[in-house]
């Protein structure tokens, strides 16, 4: 029987929403604050709050969907979170608000299932080709999300972006239900068996060379957002709306980097495409550690070398996200949810780490410094993911 993944707009469209949903109402949370009576520590629970529940549903929704199948796991999903974007949106109390805002969280298994369909249905090299794909349609959601949201806000009010991700909740619910084909014909035999396999991933080299590489790919960009308005602030003397323009630079490379690893996946191979986003990742943060050596440090060369790390994190994490799933293809739904738990619980830490270290020296040598960190030990792992699929060969 032949499979076939449901078609790759449907794809890059349910996983640009749950990438809207993160950052979307970003530009409203003081308004957020202030609705409710409650501190900006408090509402921006909506954001690490957020970011723990998707990682932890991740870790259930991967397994069920090898146990029961992608497509009901997406339509249950989807479902879940435009209900509960429209019980944010009608929120009176703020209990309410943060409890619907955490299950919203639902939504990440779009972009979850849909690397699983691709593995599905495709060989790792070829899968590696698509889901570049439906990350460039992940990547436009951090550019175009903030702005789309403070136009909301300013003209209807902060509640209008949650009636907004509720109605494109419900439209993804009716795409998937008539164009999401099931991919996962090979069940496991129970849901508690698809927990008892995490040992197996876990305890594979492979896993954690593939999966090292995304986890430190991605905290790069963490670390960077973390950090870029406070050197924004005490070193380079640009404003905010600057700032945003500049920030969006780092997604565009990404953008980039995912379509030309569209192009050249299959040629390549998936070792190869890792193991050069991530030299090109890392030499992007050298250069720019070398030219502040020098004493130069301008906004041009500062964010024209992070839009370099974007591309070598565009490059190679479609391939990464693809060897994943490749070290068993019937837990590949577990092996994405996994991964994609690993990559939010990281990001928490590096995110909190990088806050700290900033304090401790000059800002811009130590978020320059933290993302060098990072971006060496993802070479390392590109390294090691070459160095294993090259002797796997032998």
């Amino acid at each position: 029987m032949e499979m076939r993944a449901p078609v790759l707009p449907l794809l890059m469209v349910v996983a640009g929403i749950s990438v809207l949903s993160l950052n979307m109402f970003l530009p409203s949370l003081a308004f957020i604050a202030r609705d409710f009576g409650v501190s900006y520590a408090t509402a921006s629970w909506a954001v690490s709050g957020y970011l723990a529940m998707t990682a932890a549903l991740q870790l259930i929704l991967g397994p069920l969907s090898d146990r029961i199948g992608r497509r009901p796991v997406v339509l249950f999903s989807l479902g879940t979170f435009a209900v509960l974007s429209a019980l944010c949106a009608l929120a009176t109390r703020f209990d309410v608000f943060i409890v619907a805002r955490l299950l919203q969280g639902f939504v990440i298994a779009g972009s979850t299932m849909g690397l699983a369909a691709l593995r599905d249905t495709a060989e790792p090299e070829a899968a590696a080709r698509q889901i570049s794909w439906v990350a460039m349609g992940m990547a436009v959601g951090p550019m175009i999300g903030p702005m789309i949201g403070g136009v909301l806000d300013e003209a209807f009010g902060w509640r209008a972006i949650f009636w907004v991700l509720s109605g494109g909740g419900a439209l993804c619910f009716v795409f998937a239900l008539f164009g999401w084909r099931e991919t996962n014909f090979r069940r496991s035999a129970s849901f508690g068996a698809q927990f008892r396999a995490y040992p197996a991933l876990v305890s594979s080299p492979f896993f954690w060379a593939y999966a090292g590489a995304i986890i430190t790919g991605v905290g790069c960009f963490y670390v960077f957002i973390t950090g870029a308005p406070l050197v924004a602030d005490k070193v380079l003397d640009i404003s905010t709306a600057e700032l945003g323009l500049a920030i969006g630079i780092i997604t565009m490379g990404f953008f980039v980097g995912n379509g030309v690893s569209g192009r050249i996946a299959e040629r390549v191979g998936i070792p190869g495409m890792v193991l050069a986003g991530r030299s090109i990742q890392l030499g992007a943060v050298v250069a720019n550690l070398i030219l502040l050596g020098f004493g130069i440090f301008e906004p041009i060369s500062f964010f024209g070398l992070m839009a370099f790390v974007g591309f070598g994190n565009g490059i190679s994490s479609p391939s990464a996200n693809a060897g994943v799933m490749s070290v068993n293809p019937a837990l590949a739904g577990s092996a994405a949810g996994l991964a994609g738990a690993l990559v939010l619980a990281f990001g928490a830490v590096f995110t909190a780490v990088s806050a700290q270290l900033l304090e401790l020296g000059p800002p811009a040598l130590m978020l320059l410094l933290s993302m060098a960190v990072l971006a060496g030990l993802g070479l390392v792992a590109g390294i090691s993911g070459y160095r294993l699929s090259r002797a796997a060969r032998i």
